[in-house]
């Protein structure tokens, strides 16, 4: 089974062998004769002299396609690039062997009796065998067919190579993409939970819609966001729930503006991509506001380019703190990873309040 694979498989590679070989025992040949015709002898041109050329090329070219193909797929192929060099140059002086005992034995015989081609065909064919040289085709013509046999497995071998490469790098991708979306839930979460936690402290009747609300985004992140895209509108709703409950925990003691501009149905976004940006506008800017505090949070689509606005202000007492945690490194990574030189992000700090500007060129 394995050398049937190894000779026989129908794929891209398989195609581009049949075209070389094909060109390499047919195609060329009969354009040589067709030149030779054109620039050298004009009789060859007859059509007469030019059926028996092309029959000629037919029956040479059988022949000698099956032992190229069997060179190149044991010889080439298994030795060469495989870097066995000292085993391929015995193979290349076995093969001129066998290559001399099968024109002898197979091909010119088998010609000689042929009795349907041209005469002439036949009468070439008795005359090699009646020859007494050993070797019965020109050795420097047969390593240039060499040569291009070993271009031809090198191009394949570099092509495989690189698509293996490929595989790999979009293996390591979605590795850590998915590293940074598990990164990401359980932050997400946390952070919930710990809203809804001091609420149920104080026995507040919001709670338990809280508690519900929160299940729809469990839902979301845990189910809708396993594809790679998420509709932008789906996106949108999410952070829409998100602000909700955060409005709630807030009860009124900051000003909160959620606002989307041109938001249609068909376009795409990788999943919890936004979320961030709006999540540490509450986390780490306003959850220790004691004043009048605010959160503003703008989205637009215009074309495919999307941008979000997210402004906040700090409160007092935590001074020029830091406000980047591990969901705005983790959002800053995602972004390099899913949208390369396709994006913006601008982050500006003040001594009260600290903006978020990002553009994105969707797919």
């Amino acid at each position: 089974m394995a050398l049937s694979n190894r000779f026989f498989t129908w794929d891209k590679y398989a195609k581009i062998e049949l075209v070389f070989f094909v060109c390499l025992c047919f195609i060329i040949p009969m354009m040589s004769d067709l030149e030779y015709g054109l620039y050298e002898d004009a009789r060859e041109l007859t059509r007469q002299q030019y059926s028996i050329n092309v029959t000629r090329r037919i029956v040479w070219g059988f022949f000698s396609v099956i032992h190229y193909y069997l060179f190149y797929k044991l010889a080439v192929q298994q030795l060469l690039i495989r870097k066995r060099y000292l085993h391929f140059l015995l193979s290349v002086l076995l093969y001129i062997v066998l290559l001399s005992l099968y024109m002898r034995y197979v091909e010119w015989p088998a010609i000689a009796h042929m009795d349907f081609l041209p005469e002439v065909l036949v009468k070439e064919a008795k005359k090699s065998l009646a020859s007494r040289r050993w070797i019965l085709f020109t050795i420097h013509y047969l390593f240039l067919q060499i040569l291009q046999m070993a271009a031809l497995a090198y191009f394949i071998d570099y092509d495989k190579q690189q698509k293996q490469l490929q595989a790999i790098k979009q293996a390591q991708w979605e590795s850590e993409m998915q590293q940074l979306k598990m990164q990401l839930q359980p932050h997400f979460f946390f952070n919930t939970l710990n809203n809804i936690y001091s609420l149920a402290q104080e026995q507040s009747q919001l709670t338990a819609p809280l508690v519900a609300r929160l299940s729809e985004l469990m839902r979301y992140v845990l189910y809708d966001t396993r594809r790679p895209g998420q509709l932008l509108k789906n996106e949108v709703r999410f952070l829409e729930d998100y602000v909700a409950i955060e409005s709630v925990r807030y009860n009124n003691r900051i000003r909160i503006l959620f606002d989307t501009q041109g938001i249609d149905e068909t376009t795409v976004i990788e999943p919890l991509l936004l979320l961030p940006f709006v999540e540490n506008a509450f986390k780490h800017g306003v959850a220790d506001e004691t004043g009048e505090g605010f959160v503003e949070c703008i989205i637009c689509l215009q074309g495919k380019e999307l941008t979000l606005s997210v402004n906040n202000s700090i409160a007092k007492k935590a001074g020029n703190a830091t406000h980047t945690g591990i969901g705005m490194e983790n959002a800053a990574k995602r972004l390099a990873l899913l949208y390369p030189d396709k994006h913006t992000l601008t982050v500006k700090e003040t001594r009260h309040t600290y903006s978020v500007f990002l553009t994105i060129i969707l797919n």
